[in-house]
């Protein structure tokens, strides 16, 4: 269609429109590749089992060039807690997962991009994800209550 425009002002002779219009055109568009470049990941959760496992992969050249894929699958247990961000143009989900690394407790903060997640399937995700902090925070609570 815009196309289509564009041709139709070429044959009028009025080029300068039709130069901005094209220009604003291809401007729009790269803006737009670049988005999807970025922002667009393929998305996958699974809690299935004793394990839950997150994963992130480009949704352009995913299958090629597979430099953008972040995993995390670690023990149910181990599950701090979590922290959606949803910012105007694009969505995070912050995972905070208890680790010993070195003889050292701390806790890892592991980041997905979840912006073109559907909202329904975020709401079972948190509840998921809920309940599995609830979980563990009584269990937490139990361990706290024996040793006293």
């Amino acid at each position: 269609m815009v196309l289509g425009y564009l041709e139709f002002k070429f044959e009028q002779e009025d080029l300068f429109y039709a130069e901005v219009i094209y220009w604003i055109f291809l401007g729009v568009m790269i803006v737009l590749l670049l988005y999807i470049y970025n922002f667009g990941k393929i998305f996958e959760y699974d809690s299935d089992g004793e394990a839950l496992c997150f994963r992130n992969s480009g949704a352009v050249l995913s299958e090629t060039l597979n430099y953008r894929e972040n995993k995390a699958e670690f023990p149910k247990h181990k599950l701090k807690k979590y922290k959606i961000s949803d910012y105007l143009i694009f969505k995070k989900l912050s995972i905070y997962v208890k680790s010993n690394y070195l003889g050292q407790k701390q806790v890892k903060k592991i980041v997905f991009d979840i912006t073109f997640v559907k909202p329904k399937r975020i709401s079972l995700m948190k509840a998921s994800l809920n309940k599995v902090v609830k979980t563990n925070s009584e269990k937490l609570h139990e361990r706290r209550s024996r040793k006293q």
